[in-house]
């Protein structure tokens, strides 16, 4: 009972991790599986929908469709329905953990991206890899060049973060906050977007403008610069001051995943605001020098 003990509850012991990451691997895997999982469903569901061929057309120009290239453009929506699913699942269960002062609970939310994204991407690429044609999409993406070393590159994150806080720090709120917002806040960000997404373009200009507008200022200037920043440097004065902070295996990875994920969130916000600029601030500055 002591191990299952450990796990239901995520107690921050070796046993505890990696078991409540293991059930957070199996459930999601189910969750996400586009073959007989719920996202199989919801993916039939949306192609169904009278407005799927908007979205198709809206998603043609999308900066991910034009880098994973997927065979329907349609599927990006889908995939960003499973990233919202997912963030919000994760946000739900590290905010009731905040609010009802149950730090497993918040524990178990990190785990949906170290043990439901990071380690279940790596089960899917090797099953794509040593049994072939493996499962969609992941056998789709492993063909884009860029897929493969983004993934490590953005899992190496979660898996350097993830554990040695949930190990060390997750009682705390300042780690309990910065993981929420990097965790959580997205579902709150993207989900308008599932309805933008749906509607024409040339209908709704000022909808997509507004859209494009609070992505790259609320979320990516918001979220992950502004508040990001300061609270990482927070988060990590606190680690170096700590006992721990003298132990290379706890600061080492956490080090690192700052600075990955720093240069991540400048590297998408450049990304997001030249998206709106070519959108958008071109046609505006030739306006205004016609003017």
């Amino acid at each position: 009972m002591g191990l299952l003990s450990d796990i239901v509850f995520c107690e921050p012991t070796v046993g505890g991790q990696i078991g409540a990451a293991i059930v957070q691997l199996l459930l999601w895997s189910f969750l996400s599986d586009y073959e007989y999982g719920v996202m199989a469903h919801v993916h039939k569901y949306v192609k169904r929908q009278p407005w799927y061929p908007t979205v198709q057309e809206n998603m043609k120009d999308d900066e991910e469709q034009l880098i994973w290239n997927y065979p329907d453009p349609g599927f990006n929506y889908v995939s960003w329905v499973q990233t919202i699913f997912h963030h919000g699942g994760a946000g739900v269960l590290m905010s009731l953990g905040m609010l009802l002062g149950q730090p497993w609970l918040w524990r178990h939310g990190m785990l949906v991206e170290v043990g439901g994204l990071d380690l279940l991407d790596a089960f899917k690429i090797a099953h794509v890899k040593f049994f072939p044609p493996g499962t969609f999409p992941t056998n789709v993406l492993l063909k884009s060049r860029e897929w493969g070393s983004l993934m490590a590159y953005h899992h190496s994150v979660g898996l350097c973060v993830g554990i040695p806080v949930n190990m060390y720090f997750s009682e705390i709120y300042e780690f309990q906050l910065l993981g929420l917002m990097i965790l959580g806040f997205p579902a709150i960000c993207f989900g308008p977007g599932l309805i933008i997404k749906t509607l024409d373009k040339a209908k709704y200009p000022r909808l997509w403008f507004a859209w494009y507008m609070w992505v790259s200022l609320i979320y990516w200037l918001g979220s992950r610069t502004i508040f990001y920043f300061p609270a990482a440097w927070s988060c990590f004065l606190h680690v170096w001051s700590s006992p721990l902070g003298s132990n290379w295996h706890v600061i080492l990875p956490f080090t690192w995943a700052l600075l990955a994920m720093s240069a991540f969130n400048i590297m998408c916000l450049g990304v997001s605001l030249n998206d709106l600029y070519k959108r958008y601030g071109k046609d505006t500055l030739h306006a205004v020098k016609r003017s």
